[in-house]
């Protein structure tokens, strides 16, 4: 038992590495939005299209790879998504044009979409303790997210963009690791594909449904935050690197808060933990993008923490609501709702030329208030069970 149970903590351990690594390439550009906008003279807007154009593949597909997934060996699809997001992400230092590089940002969003869905339910299956489980996963993630602002830009002024390309080293390494651990991983039964596809759109799924709309919501206000923060740096005079660190101590502050969530989520009412979080996110990121000054950053770093406590329990809600449609539920809350959540970053973007960024982002921050209501549709899932 006590040998079981170590496995289960290590591969459990082992995911959330890789998912550190699949969203560290996955936040390769945004420390150099700025930088690749300047370099091929793009607009607000014309820089919001790639990441749009980006997201719809890296993002949007995941409830594709999730059917897929539903029906195929995860471990290896998760392990061959890792790789070719390893290699294709960090390549975009040797695009000649805009072009290219979006050639470049899409081929590695395809590993990305495949990674995510397959790598969801690896995590959690083996335990009953979901909540937790999908916090330390996405702790995990957000180790990745945060260490990519920071990593990126010293590789870049100390080897120049053409360097980014010794960043694929440790993601290859680690898809090989999880594919030898995942051999021996039986292939799902595929009959049962095709309801569970039919199955999220019949009677009773409103709840489903429900959780996407607050994910999605969710994914505008980080994903326009992210994107768009390099932008707003350089209005207030920040370099590349106060930049980067800037987006680290949020996503750091998240990470913590994804921790807590986790483990909160599954001793008490997740339901309620994440309608709260994305309320009293709103005003601290408003504070943010109106602000300047110490108090600005706080709120920033402060946020992050909030919006994380909420994050693992959108997909494991999901989870615990559709059990037999997990991979599915995991690509619609973690693929398509952050996919729209980048086409609307073109009119954030054109907002953005328009009005400035900072007035941009402070209409988005509310956001959050819109992803709290949808909770009221949310039924707990102990409760929908007893």
């Amino acid at each position: 038992m006590a040998n079981a149970r170590r496995s289960v903590w290590w591969m459990l351990g082992g995911m959330a590495v890789c998912h550190a690594s699949s969203d560290f390439y996955a936040t390769t550009l945004t420390p150099l939005v700025e930088t690749f906008r300047q370099e091929f003279g793009l607009t607000k807007a014309g820089i919001a299209t790639v990441g749009a154009v980006v997201g719809v593949f890296g993002s949007m597909l995941q409830p594709l790879f999730g059917i897929w997934s539903d029906g195929a060996r995860r471990g290896t699809m998760a392990a061959v998504g890792l790789a070719v997001s390893a290699v294709f992400m960090s390549l975009i230092g040797l695009a000649p044009n805009a072009v290219a590089l979006t050639a470049l940002l899409v081929l590695g969003a395809l590993g990305v979409a495949a990674f995510h869905p397959s790598s969801a339910v690896l995590a959690t299956a083996p335990t009953s303790k979901r909540s937790l489980a999908m916090g330390l996963f996405l702790a995990g993630g957000g180790v990745g997210l945060a260490l990519a602002p920071l990593v990126v830009p010293l590789v870049v002024d100390t080897l120049g963009l053409r360097g980014l390309w010794v960043l694929c080293v440790p993601g290859l390494g680690l898809a090989v690791w999880l594919f030898a651990s995942t051999r021996s991983e039986p292939a799902v039964v595929r009959e049962r594909r095709p309801f569970v596809a039919r199955a999220m759109f019949a009677r009773g799924t409103g709840p489903i449904w429900a959780l996407f709309g607050t994910a999605l919501l969710r994914s505008l206000l980080i994903t326009a935050f992210i994107f768009f923060i390099s932008v707003l740096g350089a209005q207030r005079g920040w370099d590349r690197a106060t930049s980067g660190r800037v987006l680290s101590l949020f996503l750091a502050c998240s990470f913590v808060g994804g921790m807590l969530g986790g483990w909160w989520g599954q001793e008490h009412d997740g339901v309620r933990l994440l309608a709260w979080s994305s309320a009293l996110t709103a005003p601290l990121l408003w504070w943010f993008a109106a602000e300047t000054g110490w108090t600005s950053i706080a709120a920033f770093g402060a946020a992050g923490f909030v919006f994380g406590t909420g994050t693992p329990l959108n997909i494991s809600l999901g989870q615990e609501l559709r059990p037999e449609s997990a991979s599915l539920v995991s690509g619609l809350m973690m693929g398509l709702a952050w996919g729209s959540a980048n086409l609307l970053l073109i009119p954030v973007g054109a907002m953005g030329e328009h009005m400035g960024i900072a007035w941009a982002l402070q209409l988005v921050a509310w956001a959050g208030v819109g992803a709290a209501a949808c909770m009221v549709c949310v039924p707990s899932p102990r409760r929908a069970g007893a």
